[in-house]
């Protein structure tokens, strides 16, 4: 396959070439650690012969002492360079993994943005988009959907498209695809059977492929077209947008809402009520738009840590004068859930927040009129060139606080972390 990285390239080499001519290029200390260990290595197993030859000596305890002595310095330095090269290679196959997606074809659907839909390369992407491609089942790829969607106006805010992947061939798109198409954030693969090679390969003997299809899995691709996050399962939007796909640019306070229906309308109405209870740190009012049951992610995560109830989190008025823009809502095909999302910005205008609302509709069934109750609220530093390392979990009861001790790697032989 020929090198399109580099202009000057021949049209021979191959991508596994290709990538290390450019890991060289970033990675020369690597290498100069690697002779510096193994000729220290050759330079010690040699040393009691030089010592013997340049310092002659008949004591049998200094001999053994020199001899005890260069084998353990061998081995340390053996040791050392191997580690060296080992950590090396896994990072040039990590890096032939990432260019081997770059001839990876996806296709445009035509939207009301776009206009007529068109053909191109992960490649022509660079620098124009970043990329998510997820791969399961249809039944999975139809949740991921579906979880998505509340996110659709972050997607363009960062820059983002998603790009699913079915696990076996797909007649027609799941329900919800459709939709999202049309609006722009979700685009087709080309050539599905390499791109489910290309997965099944990426976890072979580490994944089951039937276990693979039906959990999922998903990988992230930067602006530079590098690895930026990966997992099993479905990506964690909020979490992800907050740390490794950021806004592209400043995020305006005053963004108006999205509402394309009367249903939209309520529950957006119910979100704004929820700021204007934080604003004036009313934690009594906060609580009553709850419903009076525990969230389960949060009890969980309480079991873990420590959870402040509203009196507290609102106590030092770090809510007080808080703003909210870009509102959007999203509601299930049952009106029975919805979710709503937005951008806080603190008072004083410094940096920006993603806050995720879910909700439930606790009228009877048939009823005309939906009664939405918050079920957990959310909240992210969402911020350009900011990679969060907190974030809140909320219900009824308080907050948990959840911090980020060391940045989070996909299982083993995804392709690693990169700057978004």
């Amino acid at each position: 396959m020929p090198c399109r990285l580099f202009p000057s390239c021949r049209q021979s080499i191959t991508y596994f070439a290709c990538v290390c001519a450019q890991y060289t290029l970033i990675n020369r200390s690597e290498q100069l650690r690697i002779i510096f260990f193994s000729l220290s290595a050759v330079a010690s197993l040699a040393s009691p012969w030089l010592a013997q030859e340049l310092f002659p000596s008949d004591g049998s305890i200094d001999a053994l002492s020199s001899y005890a002595a260069a084998a353990g310095a061998t081995a340390l330095f053996s040791f050392l360079a191997y580690r060296e090269k080992a950590s090396r290679g896994a990072k040039l196959r990590r890096l032939e993994r990432e260019f081997e997606l770059a001839d990876f074809t996806v296709e445009q659907p035509p939207s009301a943005l776009a206009g007529r839909g068109s053909t191109t390369t992960l490649l022509a992407l660079r620098d124009k988009r970043r990329v998510v491609v997820v791969y399961g089942s249809a039944e999975r790829l139809e949740e991921m959907t579906r979880a998505a969607a509340i996110y659709r106006r972050r997607f363009t805010q960062s820059g983002v498209v998603l790009v699913p992947v079915p696990a076996s061939d797909v007649s027609k798109p799941w329900p919800s695809a459709a939709a999202a198409q049309a609006e722009g954030w979700l685009w087709k693969p080309r050539d599905e059977a390499a791109w489910r090679d290309y997965f099944t390969s990426l976890l072979s003997g580490r994944v089951d492929s039937v276990a693979l299809g039906s959990s999922g899995a998903w990988l992230a691709l930067s602006l530079k077209g590098r690895s930026c996050g990966s997992g099993l399962g479905l990506p964690p939007w909020d979490e992800l947008l907050g740390t490794k796909l950021p806004p592209l640019r400043r995020l305006s306070a005053d963004e108006a809402a999205v509402c394309t229906s009367a249903a939209d309308a309520a529950v957006l109405a119910e979100q704004a009520k929820l700021y204007d209870a934080l604003s004036r740190n009313d934690a009594e009012a906060v609580q009553k738009l709850f419903l009076p049951e525990d969230d389960e992610e949060v009890s969980s995560l309480r079991s873990l840590g420590r959870l402040d109830n509203w009196q507290v989190v609102l106590a030092d008025g770090v809510t007080s004068g808080l703003r909210l823009s870009s509102a959007d809502a999203y509601i299930s095909a049952d009106s029975r859930e919805a979710w709503s999302t937005g951008i806080e910005t603190p008072r004083g205008g410094v940096g920006t927040l993603l806050c995720t609302q879910r909700w439930k509709n606790v009228a009877p069934e048939g009823s005309s009129e939906p009664q939405w109750r918050l079920v957990q609220h959310r909240t992210i530093p969402y911020t350009v060139d900011l990679d969060a390392a907190a974030a809140l979990r909320c219900d009824g009861r308080g907050c948990v606080a959840l911090q980020r001790s060391t940045p989070v790697t996909g299982p083993p032989g995804m392709p690693g972390d990169g700057r978004a």
